[in-house]
């Protein structure tokens, strides 16, 4: 993985997954944020700011299909099990203050979708920590080619989660997804 700085802000990007679906049973692997009883991570932070998550989370989306539109590509649309798996990625980053594609119990992103029941014919995450704006956020990503190459990629579905830990930071994770035909 290649780490990249943006004003001390930090992004690291993960490739895109495809998968054949015979062969590929795994077993699942839970990545729930820590329980608030865990002493080891202190839990993320949970306030007024949850709405305005909402409403950037949202903004992350809407960003994601206007870039992939100037490209002449479809638009995303947002799947509850890829934002599920985000979302607890993301709380999770939060909760142990640490950016990383690997999660609390050793999941790696496909081990998340995959736990969150959603079946792919390819998958994509890109995370970042520290960015406040939407914008920054994609730019940072954008100007990253591994990042870029998740956004503008062949899928079809998104999902967004950030999470602020205790200090304010934020995490962010997008999961990517091409659903397999049914």
């Amino acid at each position: 993985m290649i780490r990249m700085t943006c004003s001390q802000l930090q992004v690291w990007p993960l490739g895109v997954w495809t998968a054949v679906v015979a062969g590929c049973a795994a077993a699942a692997v839970r990545d729930d944020p820590p329980s608030p009883g865990d002493r080891t991570v202190p839990a993320p932070r949970r306030d007024r700011d949850e709405p305005d998550l909402a409403r950037l989370r949202a903004e992350v989306v809407e960003a994601h299909n206007r870039i992939r539109a100037a490209a002449k590509l479809s638009a995303l649309e947002t799947s509850e099990r890829l934002q599920a798996a985000a979302q607890a990625h993301a709380q999770d980053m939060a909760a142990r203050r640490k950016m990383t594609h690997e999660g609390s119990r050793g999941s790696r992103p496909i081990d998340r979708i995959k736990a969150k029941g959603y079946p792919y014919r390819r998958a994509g995450e890109n995370i970042a920590a520290g960015f406040s704006s939407v914008d920054q956020l994609m730019k940072g990503w954008m100007d990253s080619p591994r990042h870029k190459r998740n956004i503008l990629g062949g899928f079809s579905q998104i999902g967004v989660g950030c999470a602020i830990d205790e200090a304010g930071k934020r995490y962010w994770c997008v999961t990517f997804g091409l659903p397999l035909r049914r």
